[in-house]
């Protein structure tokens, strides 16, 4: 009686282990299924290139005379400069006004200047009607290998 009993006990322990194989294997399937789904999901609703309909402006190689254009500065402390003199913010509206017959201003920021102080220009040129800006960059030096 005792080998039956003990058969039985033995055969009960490898049927619940048996189980709990079968049950962790069956509980990752459904994770697998949501993440195709998650990934099917993105695949179709994100768009990598999204599509503006802008045709932008080629490129040109010439060099528009720089004295035509008027130049504001903004120094990382956010000093105003129009045409290298200092300006308040109601002197730099008050030379806006004077120049806006021009279509254009050239913007000189420094790197670590905000960038609202640079919107607020663009914003007091639009209202006296300059809406080009020329905002002077640095060309980025390649690094070289030594």
């Amino acid at each position: 009686m005792k080998s039956l009993k003990g058969r039985q006990t033995k055969s009960m322990l490898m049927n619940k282990l048996g189980r709990k194989r079968a049950s962790r294997e069956e509980n990752v399937i459904p994770m697998i299924n949501i993440i195709f789904l998650l990934l099917l999901y993105f695949m179709v609703v994100g768009n990598l290139s999204p599509d503006y309909n802008v045709n932008p402006p080629f490129a040109s190689q010439e060099k528009e005379s720089s004295s035509l254009i008027p130049t504001i500065s903004v120094t990382k402390e956010g000093q105003l400069r129009f045409e290298n003199v200092p300006v308040s913010w109601e002197e730099l509206g008050a030379r806006l006004r004077n120049v806006s017959d021009l279509d254009k201003i050239k913007i000189y920021a420094d790197a670590e200047s905000d960038a609202l102080t640079i919107s607020e220009i663009m914003k007091g040129a639009a209202n006296v009607g300059i809406v080009q800006f020329v905002l002077v960059t640095q060309k980025k030096m390649s690094e070289s290998i030594e």
